[in-house]
């Protein structure tokens, strides 16, 4: 075990948004990531309270430590979690990820967790569910599967059920302000030339070559516009504040369906 622990601890370290505690304003940014992380989640719970429904059925894309599951308002009847588990395993002894998930939730019944790597496992579930959660995972989802994992998601939700998503911001004002707390905190982010950032910042994310698995060259408009095709509505909805324009929050929020959504 300790040498598997140094393994995944040293993968750990070298993940991007890893950042050592002795690195500049690790304090002040853990309080501000915190924060910011936690935003997703609440914005989460009162899209679930919003469907009115009395018990739910999950199916999350992307579930890492299943944290969405302690914003559920509502009771669940049934949770199926996949996961890529690249962030996942033992840090001084204690379980992180996917696998901080599987410790939490062993014996619990119908609560699942997956490791995946490709949509044909979702595809392969007979259920169907209430909502899809996908936060902060589209962006690291393999480009050539993306289109089918949407469609597959399509066939998984109910006709009233909802997929709801949270994204992060790539372009304008927030992928600046994001590049300048990368520098400042030692956070690591993906890599832009001056000319890529330049182009992502004016918002013209078509001229940023897409880096896999990561958020470069990730835009949450086209990624709105692929849902699309299979969900009958979609909406975008700031996460971080309501009351700046969507542009400037740092991350997006999705809500679709395949029938009208309420206006909340």
């Amino acid at each position: 075990m300790p040498s598997q622990q140094r393994t995944s601890s040293n993968h750990f370290r070298s993940q991007p948004g890893y950042v050592a505690d002795n690195s500049l304003g690790w304090h002040s940014f853990r309080f501000l990531y915190a924060f910011h992380h936690a935003q997703r989640f609440q914005w989460l719970s009162k899209k679930i309270a919003s469907a009115r429904k009395s018990n739910v059925s999950i199916l999350e894309i992307g579930c890492n430590d299943a944290t969405s599951l302690s914003y559920v308002p509502v009771p669940v009847e049934r949770y199926i979690g996949f996961d890529a588990g690249w962030r996942s395993g033992w840090k001084d002894g204690t379980a992180y990820g996917l696998e901080a998930a599987r410790q939490r939730y062993v014996g619990t019944e119908k609560i699942e967790f997956h490791c995946s790597h490709e949509h044909r496992d979702v595809a392969a579930l007979s259920e169907s569910f209430d909502f899809a959660f996908v936060l902060e995972t589209f962006e690291y989802l393999e480009t050539s599967q993306l289109e089918s994992y949407v469609s597959t998601l399509a066939e998984k939700v109910r006709p009233d059920g909802r997929v709801i998503s949270t994204m992060p911001n790539e372009k304008g004002i927030p992928l600046l302000l994001k590049h300048v707390g990368s520098h400042l905190s030692g956070v690591r982010r993906s890599p832009y030339s001056a000319w890529e950032l330049l182009q992502a910042v004016l918002g013209r994310t078509d001229h940023v070559p897409r880096m896999e698995r990561s958020r470069k060259g990730f835009d949450y408009e086209r990624m709105a516009g692929l849902v699309g095709r299979y969900f009958r509505h979609v909406q975008l909805e700031p996460v971080d504040s309501p009351f700046f324009p969507l542009s400037l929050n740092l991350n997006i929020g999705m809500v679709a369906s395949h029938t009208p959504l309420d206006s909340q």
